[in-house]
């Protein structure tokens, strides 16, 4: 299960990496494009916006899976550790409902964007929207192994 797991991570960061790596292709492209050749590229904006979309919503669960979201616990530290653990699960939950939310409101989003077509790639627009459902599923699995974690730390390492 952890080799699974490890390999899930391991996948998001890299879809992340390549993401990153073909936007930043194309936006050197479009400059050299624009100012060496005169010859703006038409379909590259409409890429970096979609590649953004992608980028955000796979980076979120990938923060949140290493603990680099910020957090404000100047209040939640003074308080007595079983109440801190409460607080913990909690998040841990909302989160869970956080990516849940996503992925049903963006999949009705995607049944009436499939007849759209976006203006400069020709993609049908619940592709694009695609990437917001493959981070929120994501995302839930990442909380799915930290509220499991959560009752039996002993899976703690096998989830993480």
């Amino acid at each position: 299960m952890r080799a699974v797991l490890t390999a899930v991570d391991r996948a998001m960061e890299f879809a992340l990496f390549a993401i990153f790596l073909a936007f930043s292709l194309v936006g050197g492209l479009q400059i050299f494009n624009r100012f060496a050749l005169g010859l703006p590229l038409s379909w590259s904006e409409e890429f970096q916006k979609f590649g953004h979309v992608w980028m955000v919503f796979i980076a979120i669960p990938v923060a949140y899976r290493k603990g680099a979201h910020i957090g404000m616990d100047a209040i939640l530290i003074r308080m007595p550790h079983a109440m801190q653990r409460a607080i913990a699960l909690i998040v841990e939950i909302m989160w869970l409902v956080l990516a849940l939310a996503i992925a049903v409101f963006t999949l009705h989003l995607m049944e009436v964007a499939k007849f759209q077509d976006s203006p400069g790639l020709g993609l049908r627009m619940d592709w694009v929207y695609a990437g917001m459902v493959l981070g929120a599923a994501y995302l839930a699995l990442i909380a799915v192994r930290r509220i499991v974690a959560f009752f039996k730390p002993s899976l703690a390492e096998t989830l993480a």
